[in-house]
C-alpha cells in the first residue's frame, strides 16, 4: 500500500489548500474534518504514514486526538498545525508525541521539509523495528538450536552409560516420561509452590542421567546376570557418587552449566529413601531433593514393570501395590498420592513403549537377517 498523509482540520478551505499543496509537492494525501473519522482511518488496515492535525478541533481537541493516534500506531507521525503561537502548547504537543509543529500560515517549503523529515523518521523507526525483530528471531533460533544440542548431548551421555548396562530397550525414554508425568501431577498438589513448568522440563531432561555413574562400575559387576554379593552391591552403589561427583566437577569448572544442578542431585540421591535407609548418605524426608524423589519413584515403577535378566516383568497393578506398600518408607507420601492420580498415564506410556521395543527388536532382527 502506498504511503499517504492525512489532513485533519475542521475548515474545508484549509484542508483543500493543504491537500492541493501536498499533491503539488508529490505527496499522496487524504482529508477529513472529523476527529472520530480520523481515528477510524488510523485504525484501519491502511493507516496514514503522517497526520497533519489541527489543534483547534470541535469536540475532541487536537491534543486529545494526538494521544489516541499514538496509542493506535506508535510509528504514525503526527505534525500539529495551528494559528496559535503559544510555546507552552508547542511543548505540550511534543511531550504528547507529536513529531513537529507548524504554525499557520506556513510556507510551501516549510510544509515540504516538515513532511519529508516526518516520513524519513517513520521509515527509520520501521527499519529499526524490523532489524530488531530480525535479530530477536535470530537469537531465538540460535538459543533453540543450543537447547536442542544441549538436550541431545544429555541424552547421548545417558545412552552411553546405559550401553554398558544389561538394561536395554527404552529404559531412559520411559524414565523421562514417567518423571515428567509425576512432576506434572505435583504442580497442583503439596509441592505446587516449587513445581513449575521449568521444574517439570528439567526433570524430564535430567532424569535419564540418573545412572551415568555406572560407567565407572566394572563390567563383571554391572553385567552380572545373577545376584550380587554384599561386596559387589557396595561397589554398585558407588554409581550414585561417581555420577554426582562427575557432574559436580563440571559445575565447578563451568559457571554456565547451572542446568546440570538438578541432574547432579538426581545422580547423588535417587537411591535415598524417605525413611533414611537409602544410600549413599542415608538422608531422609524433605532433605532428599524433590527431583531425586520423583526419579526414585519413576525408577521403581520401571524396575517393577520391566524385564531384566534376573527377573520377569510384573504388571501395572503389582507396581501400584508395591509403591503403595512403600509409602512413607521408600517414597514420599505426597509423591505417592500424586502418582495414584496419574498412574493411568504411567500405564499408557509403559504399554506404548513396550510395543515400540518389540517393533524395534523386530526391525533389528530383520536387518540382521538381510545382512
Amino acid at each position: 500500500m502506498e504511503e499517504y498523509i492525512l489532513v485533519v482540520d475542521d475548515e474545508k478551505s484549509v484542508r483543500d489548500l493543504v491537500v492541493s499543496q501536498l499533491d503539488f509537492l508529490g505527496f499522496r494525501a487524504r482529508q477529513t474534518e472529523d476527529g472520530r473519522e480520523a481515528l477510524r482511518i488510523a485504525a484501519s488496515a491502511d493507516p496514514p504514514a503522517l497526520i497533519l492535525l489541527d489543534i483547534e478541533m470541535p469536540g475532541s481537541s487536537g491534543l486529545e486526538l494526538l494521544g489516541r493516534f499514538k496509542e493506535i500506531h506508535e510509528d504514525i507521525q503526527v505534525v500539529m498545525v495551528s494559528g496559535l503561537r503559544d510555546l507552552s502548547t508547542v511543548r505540550e504537543c511534543l511531550r504528547t508525541g507529536a513529531y513537529d509543529y507548524i504554525a499557520k500560515p506556513f510556507e510551501l517549503e516549510d510544509l515540504h521539509n516538515t513532511a519529508e523529515r516526518a516520513l524519513e523518521r517513520r521509515l527509520l523507526i520501521r527499519q529499526n523495528r524490523d532489524y530488531k525483530e530480525h535479530l530477536e528471531r535470530k537469537v531465538l533460533e540460535k538459543t533453540e538450536e543450543i537447547r536442542r544440542t544441549r538436550d541431545l548431548a544429555l541424552m547421548t551421555l545417558a545412552k552411553l552409560a546405559e550401553s554398558r548396562d544389561s538394561e536395554t530397550g527404552l529404559h531412559l525414554e520411559r524414565m523421562a516420561e514417567y518423571s515428567r508425568i509425576l512432576a506434572g501431577a505435583l504442580s497442583d498438589g503439596a509441592y505446587r509452590e516449587v513445581v513449575d513448568e521449568e521444574f517439570i522440563s528439567w526433570v524430564f531432561k535430567s532424569s535419564p542421567l540418573h545412572d551415568i555413574g555406572k560407567v565407572g562400575i566394572p563390567d563383571a559387576i554391572l553385567r552380572k546376570p545373577g545376584p550380587l554379593t554384599h561386596e559387589e552391591r557396595e561397589i554398585m552403589r558407588r554409581h550414585t557418587t561417581i555420577g554426582g561427583e562427575t557432574l559436580r566437577s563440571v559445575l565447578e569448572q563451568f559457571s554456565g552449566t547451572s542446568f546440570l544442578n538438578m541432574a547432579m542431585e538426581i545422580c547423588f540421591y535417587h537411591h535415598e529413601r524417605w525413611d533414611g535407609h537409602g544410600y549413599p548418605h542415608g538422608i531422609s524426608g524433605p532433605d532428599i531433593p524433590l527431583a531425586a524423589r520423583v526419579v526414585a519413584l519413576a525408577d521403581a515403577y520401571d524396575a517393577i514393570t520391566s524385564h531384566r535378566p534376573y527377573k520377569l516383568a510384573e504388571d501395572h497393578a503389582e507396581a501400584l501395590r508395591r509403591i503403595q506398600v512403600d509409602t512413607g518408607k521408600h517414597f514420599d507420601p505426597a509423591l505417592v498420592d500424586a502418582f495414584m492420580k496419574c498412574q493411568h498415564e504411567f500405564e499408557i506410556v509403559q504399554r506404548r513403549m513396550q510395543v515400540e521395543e518389540k517393533e524395534r527388536a523386530l526391525r533389528n532382527s530383520q536387518a540382521g537377517g538381510d545382512a
